[in-house]
Protein backbone atom coordinates (compact mmCIF):
# COMPACT_ATOMS: atom_id res chain seq x y z
CA UNK A 1 0.00 0.00 0.00
CA UNK A 2 1.49 3.67 -0.85
CA UNK A 3 2.26 5.81 2.12
CA UNK A 4 0.14 8.56 1.51
CA UNK A 5 1.56 13.04 1.40
CA UNK A 6 2.36 14.17 4.24
CA UNK A 7 -0.34 16.83 3.60
CA UNK A 8 -3.13 14.20 3.52
CA UNK A 9 -1.70 12.66 6.42
CA UNK A 10 -1.88 16.29 8.62
CA UNK A 11 -5.46 16.68 7.18
CA UNK A 12 -6.46 13.37 8.06
CA UNK A 13 -5.19 13.44 11.61
CA UNK A 14 -7.08 17.15 11.75
CA UNK A 15 -10.39 15.53 10.53
CA UNK A 16 -9.93 13.43 12.88
CA UNK A 17 -9.20 15.79 16.23
CA UNK A 18 -11.54 17.77 14.73
CA UNK A 19 -14.90 15.07 14.87
CA UNK A 20 -13.28 13.99 18.50
CA UNK A 21 -13.79 17.63 19.80
CA UNK A 22 -16.99 18.19 18.10
CA UNK A 23 -18.20 14.80 19.59
CA UNK A 24 -17.04 15.85 23.39
CA UNK A 25 -18.69 19.16 22.77
CA UNK A 26 -21.84 17.04 21.84
CA UNK A 27 -21.81 15.74 25.01
CA UNK A 28 -21.00 18.08 27.04
CA UNK A 29 -23.98 19.92 25.85
CA UNK A 30 -26.11 16.71 26.43
CA UNK A 31 -25.18 16.65 29.47
CA UNK A 32 -25.71 20.66 30.79
CA UNK A 33 -29.29 19.64 29.71
CA UNK A 34 -30.01 17.49 32.80
CA UNK A 35 -27.30 20.07 35.05
CA UNK A 36 -28.01 22.38 38.05
CA UNK A 37 -29.47 25.50 38.44
CA UNK A 38 -28.40 28.26 36.48
CA UNK A 39 -29.03 30.53 33.93
CA UNK A 40 -28.75 29.67 30.43
CA UNK A 41 -28.43 32.18 27.42
CA UNK A 42 -28.50 32.85 23.71
CA UNK A 43 -27.33 35.26 21.73
CA UNK A 44 -30.28 36.67 19.09
CA UNK A 45 -31.12 39.47 16.96
CA UNK A 46 -33.87 41.66 17.52
CA UNK A 47 -36.01 44.06 15.19
CA UNK A 48 -37.83 46.44 17.15
CA UNK A 49 -39.76 47.68 13.99
CA UNK A 50 -42.09 44.58 13.70
CA UNK A 51 -42.33 43.76 17.62
CA UNK A 52 -45.65 44.02 18.65
CA UNK A 53 -45.59 43.70 22.31
CA UNK A 54 -45.26 45.98 25.55
CA UNK A 55 -42.11 44.36 26.77
CA UNK A 56 -39.51 46.71 24.85
CA UNK A 57 -37.83 47.30 28.07
CA UNK A 58 -36.96 44.18 30.28
CA UNK A 59 -35.34 43.79 33.35
CA UNK A 60 -31.64 43.98 33.19
CA UNK A 61 -31.70 40.73 34.65
CA UNK A 62 -33.67 37.06 34.47
CA UNK A 63 -36.50 37.68 37.41
CA UNK A 64 -39.01 34.93 38.35
CA UNK A 65 -39.84 31.35 38.75
CA UNK A 66 -37.78 28.85 37.10
CA UNK A 67 -38.58 29.04 32.98
CA UNK A 68 -38.86 32.90 33.29
CA UNK A 69 -37.43 34.01 29.51
CA UNK A 70 -36.19 37.59 29.50
CA UNK A 71 -33.94 39.57 26.93
CA UNK A 72 -30.94 41.60 28.18
CA UNK A 73 -29.85 44.67 26.37
CA UNK A 74 -32.89 45.02 24.40
CA UNK A 75 -31.91 46.21 20.65
CA UNK A 76 -30.74 44.96 17.48
CA UNK A 77 -28.61 42.68 19.07
CA UNK A 78 -29.30 41.34 22.55
CA UNK A 79 -29.27 37.79 24.65
CA UNK A 80 -31.42 35.67 25.03
CA UNK A 81 -31.80 34.41 28.84
CA UNK A 82 -33.53 31.68 31.13
CA UNK A 83 -33.22 31.63 34.42
CA UNK A 84 -33.12 28.03 35.79
CA UNK A 85 -34.18 26.41 33.05
CA UNK A 86 -36.10 23.20 32.50
CA UNK A 87 -34.39 19.89 30.55
CA UNK A 88 -36.66 20.82 27.24
CA UNK A 89 -35.76 24.85 27.66
CA UNK A 90 -31.83 24.21 27.64
CA UNK A 91 -32.55 21.07 24.65
CA UNK A 92 -34.11 23.55 22.67
CA UNK A 93 -31.71 26.30 23.06
CA UNK A 94 -28.80 23.96 21.78
CA UNK A 95 -31.04 22.17 19.22
CA UNK A 96 -29.65 24.19 16.43
CA UNK A 97 -25.95 23.85 17.06
CA UNK A 98 -26.61 20.05 18.27
CA UNK A 99 -28.29 19.60 14.51
CA UNK A 100 -25.25 21.46 13.22
CA UNK A 101 -22.98 19.41 14.96
CA UNK A 102 -24.45 16.33 14.20
CA UNK A 103 -24.15 16.89 10.26
CA UNK A 104 -20.57 18.31 10.32
CA UNK A 105 -19.64 15.14 12.17
CA UNK A 106 -21.33 12.89 9.56
CA UNK A 107 -19.36 15.25 6.96
CA UNK A 108 -16.22 14.25 9.05
CA UNK A 109 -16.80 10.86 8.95
CA UNK A 110 -17.44 10.53 5.15
CA UNK A 111 -13.90 12.67 4.52
CA UNK A 112 -12.04 10.32 6.36
CA UNK A 113 -13.83 7.34 4.32
CA UNK A 114 -12.54 9.10 1.09
CA UNK A 115 -9.22 10.07 2.58
CA UNK A 116 -8.42 6.35 3.36
CA UNK A 117 -8.55 6.05 -0.84
CA UNK A 118 -5.76 8.27 -0.74
CA UNK A 119 -3.52 5.19 0.84
CA UNK A 120 -3.88 3.83 -2.85
CA UNK A 121 -3.51 6.53 -4.14
CA UNK A 122 -6.49 6.14 -6.84
CA UNK A 123 -9.06 8.78 -5.27
CA UNK A 124 -11.07 9.41 -8.27
CA UNK A 125 -13.50 6.38 -7.98
CA UNK A 126 -17.40 5.98 -7.82
CA UNK A 127 -17.35 6.06 -4.02
CA UNK A 128 -15.72 8.90 -3.60
CA UNK A 129 -17.91 10.66 -6.14
CA UNK A 130 -21.08 9.84 -3.80
CA UNK A 131 -19.45 10.58 -0.49
CA UNK A 132 -18.95 14.03 -2.44
CA UNK A 133 -22.44 14.23 -3.04
CA UNK A 134 -23.76 13.32 -0.24
CA UNK A 135 -21.49 15.77 1.77
CA UNK A 136 -22.92 18.54 -0.54
CA UNK A 137 -26.67 17.46 0.22
CA UNK A 138 -25.64 17.65 3.82
CA UNK A 139 -24.19 20.88 3.66
CA UNK A 140 -27.07 22.56 1.72
CA UNK A 141 -29.42 20.72 4.71
CA UNK A 142 -27.39 22.98 7.44
CA UNK A 143 -29.77 25.98 5.21
CA UNK A 144 -32.48 24.37 7.28
CA UNK A 145 -31.11 25.20 10.88
CA UNK A 146 -32.55 29.00 10.94
CA UNK A 147 -36.11 27.79 10.16
CA UNK A 148 -35.37 25.40 13.28
CA UNK A 149 -33.91 28.08 14.85
CA UNK A 150 -36.78 30.79 14.21
CA UNK A 151 -39.02 27.78 15.66
CA UNK A 152 -36.95 27.24 18.93
CA UNK A 153 -37.44 31.05 19.62
CA UNK A 154 -41.00 31.31 18.94
CA UNK A 155 -41.23 28.26 21.37
CA UNK A 156 -39.39 29.67 24.25
CA UNK A 157 -40.88 32.65 24.07
CA UNK A 158 -44.66 31.49 23.88
CA UNK A 159 -46.70 32.50 26.49
CA UNK A 160 -44.40 35.21 27.69
CA UNK A 161 -44.35 38.86 27.81
CA UNK A 162 -41.66 38.42 24.91
CA UNK A 163 -43.99 36.84 22.77
CA UNK A 164 -44.72 39.41 20.82
CA UNK A 165 -40.95 40.31 20.15
CA UNK A 166 -39.83 39.80 16.93
CA UNK A 167 -36.76 37.66 18.10
CA UNK A 168 -34.42 35.71 15.23
CA UNK A 169 -31.17 33.89 15.56
CA UNK A 170 -27.85 35.63 15.56
CA UNK A 171 -25.77 32.88 13.41
CA UNK A 172 -25.68 32.83 9.77
CA UNK A 173 -25.94 29.94 7.87
CA UNK A 174 -25.88 31.61 4.52
CA UNK A 175 -23.05 30.12 3.60
CA UNK A 176 -24.26 26.29 3.78
CA UNK A 177 -26.01 26.03 0.30
CA UNK A 178 -22.54 28.18 -1.72
CA UNK A 179 -20.39 25.43 0.20
CA UNK A 180 -22.71 22.69 -0.62
CA UNK A 181 -22.85 23.14 -3.99
CA UNK A 182 -19.54 23.63 -4.78
CA UNK A 183 -19.05 20.58 -3.30
CA UNK A 184 -21.84 18.60 -5.24
CA UNK A 185 -19.66 19.96 -8.61
CA UNK A 186 -16.65 18.48 -7.26
CA UNK A 187 -19.18 15.75 -6.62
CA UNK A 188 -19.04 15.86 -10.38
CA UNK A 189 -15.70 16.86 -11.31
CA UNK A 190 -14.56 13.24 -9.40
CA UNK A 191 -17.50 11.30 -11.29
CA UNK A 192 -16.36 12.90 -14.84
CA UNK A 193 -12.29 11.72 -13.72
CA UNK A 194 -13.34 7.87 -12.90
CA UNK A 195 -15.86 7.67 -16.19
CA UNK A 196 -12.64 9.09 -18.00
CA UNK A 197 -10.02 6.70 -16.23
CA UNK A 198 -12.77 3.76 -16.57
CA UNK A 199 -12.39 4.58 -20.92
CA UNK A 200 -9.30 5.07 -20.94
CA UNK A 201 -8.48 2.13 -19.01
CA UNK A 202 -10.67 0.21 -21.40
CA UNK A 203 -8.31 1.68 -24.62
CA UNK A 204 -5.70 -0.03 -22.93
Amino acid sequence: MARPPVSIRILEVTVWLGLGFALVMLLASLFAVFGGSRTDTRYVSVNPYATVTTADNPAPAPTGPPGTVSLVEPAFNATLTIAEPSPWQSFLLILPELLLTLVLCVVAVFLLLMMRSFHTGDPFTPKNARRLAVIGVLLICVAVIPQVDEWVLHTLVSGTPLQGVALHAAEDYRWAPVVGFSVLALAEFFRQGSRLRSDVQGLV
